[in-house]
């Protein structure tokens, strides 16, 4: 029997329709964006609030036993930013409201700590005698935690400005407390030429490569999960004997290629939407536009990257005896999928590094990790890499297909035990 495309459409439009009428699939395309932004929303507004409340001093005590502070100010004003901190700082336009701190000087260290735990003040500042020769200060708090250290970067401007306030003007120390407060960056553009890096763009800069690295890594194991479950259950169930008496194998993994991976798309694309109606705001305040070539890349490395992947779990689905079992055979590859996540630093900020190269060629890591090194840099990514890294993840592509439908004719009808090692390799190269 030759390979018909008619029935292997009629294949995937019978998988697609019957995978998107389940409740399980109504819940997950509601349920998981409302799950995930909900606690997204919690951590970002928790976190934004601790920071701000460790900003808010209060009242420092000093004990200035080296003599050096007689001369410092007696309070000194913290910016904090407002609730909408993203879309003000994207914006460049938000005026962080001023929160005054007060400085208060005692003669020794007990009865400064005796004012910190009676509440009078929120921290302890003792500056030793041989502070100018040694450099070390001793501060005191009540708590500590990942957020209330960085109320030191604000203690640390006025005892700069305190320590030479007797030796220059104002204007000149209170610049020597911040020297780089006005410093303008130029990085090049994709054209070569310099020009002011916008601070506003900041978070934009590492959401857009994080944001669709994460989305096409999800398309393509989402995908994947949907045809090594399909696969599995029918076999465990014995329903694809049946359905080879009227078609090939050929045909029944070709259908379950489009209908499957079809489903998996459609949740993933519904999220997409989902989730483009809370950024494109923040996307226009900070100016962003997408790049229509970025754009198409995406898509071609979606498209191999799926092929991939969903080759090699149709494959795993058909050698596997159960579900419960494919999923242990498949978490290798699921894994390798998302390690770029795991040098999310390094990818990024250093998109030419050795590392970020090898990620983006590597068929099982080319897809998450190119698409993250294109939408990283501005001076564009070498031509050969980029075509390296597309002709490496088709052929990979291809092997996956031809090895995977050698597989899936031979391992559809096989129960009661997995195949061994050599036996899946006969299988592949005679099937």
């Amino acid at each position: 029997m030759s390979f018909s495309l008619a029935r292997g459409m009629i294949i995937a439009r019978r998988e697609y329709l019957s995978t998107i009428r389940r409740k399980a699939f109504v819940f997950s395309l509601l349920l998981t964006p409302m799950v995930f932004g909900l606690v997204t929303a919690i951590q970002v507004l928790t976190a934004s609030d601790e920071a701000k409340q460790a900003l808010k001093i209060g009242s420092i005590a000093v004990v200035d036993s080296a003599g050096l502070l007689g001369s410092a100010p007696r309070k000194f004003e913290t910016e904090v930013l407002n609730k909408d901190d993203a879309t003000r700082r994207l914006k460049a336009k938000a005026e962080p409201k001023r929160v005054p701190t007060t400085i208060e000087f005692f003669p020794d260290q007990v009865s400064a700590l005796a004012a910190l735990k009676s509440g009078r003040v929120s921290q302890v500042l003792v500056v030793p005698p041989d502070y100018l020769a040694r450099g070390q200060l001793r501060r005191f708090k009540l708590s500590n935690n990942l957020f209330s250290s960085s109320d030191e970067r604000a203690v640390g401007r006025w005892l700069a400005r305190s320590l030479v306030a007797n030796a220059v003007d104002s204007v000149r120390a209170d610049r020597a407390s911040r020297p780089l407060s006005g410093i303008q960056l130029f990085t090049p553009t994709k054209s070569g030429e310099y020009e002011l890096h916008d601070e506003s763009r900041e978070l934009i800069d590492f959401f857009v490569p994080f944001g669709m690295g994460l989305l096409l890594s999800i398309a393509i194991v989402t995908g994947g999960q949907y045809l090594l479950q399909g696969v599995s259950e029918e076999k465990e169930s014995r329903i694809l004997e049946s359905l080879l008496c009227t078609v090939t194998s050929e045909e029944l993994m070709f259908g379950k290629l489009v209908g499957l991976g079809g489903a998996g798309l459609t949740l993933v694309a519904a999220w997409t939407l989902m989730g483009s109606y809370f950024v494109a705001p923040l996307a226009m305040a900070g100016k962003f536009h997408m790049s229509p070539l970025l754009l198409a890349f995406g898509v071609l490395y979606f498209m191999l990257g799926y092929l991939f992947y969903a080759s090699l779990m149709t494959g795993i689905g058909a050698i596997a005896t159960n579900l419960r079992e494919a999923n242990q055979m498949a978490i290798l590859f699921t894994f390798a999928n998302f390690v770029p996540f795991y040098m999310l630093p390094k990818i990024i900020g250093h998109p030419d590094s050795g590392l970020a190269v090898a990620l983006s060629l590597f068929p099982l890591t080319a897809p998450t990790s190119m698409l993250m090194r294109l939408a990283a840099t501005d001076v564009g990514v070498p031509a050969w890499q980029i075509g390296a890294s597309l002709a490496l993840l088709a052929g990979a592509a291809w092997l996956a297909v031809v090895i995977s439908a050698r597989v899936f004719r031979i391992g559809l009808l096989m129960y009661g035990k997995s195949p061994t090692l050599p036996e899946i390799i006969r299988w592949a190269r005679q099937g």
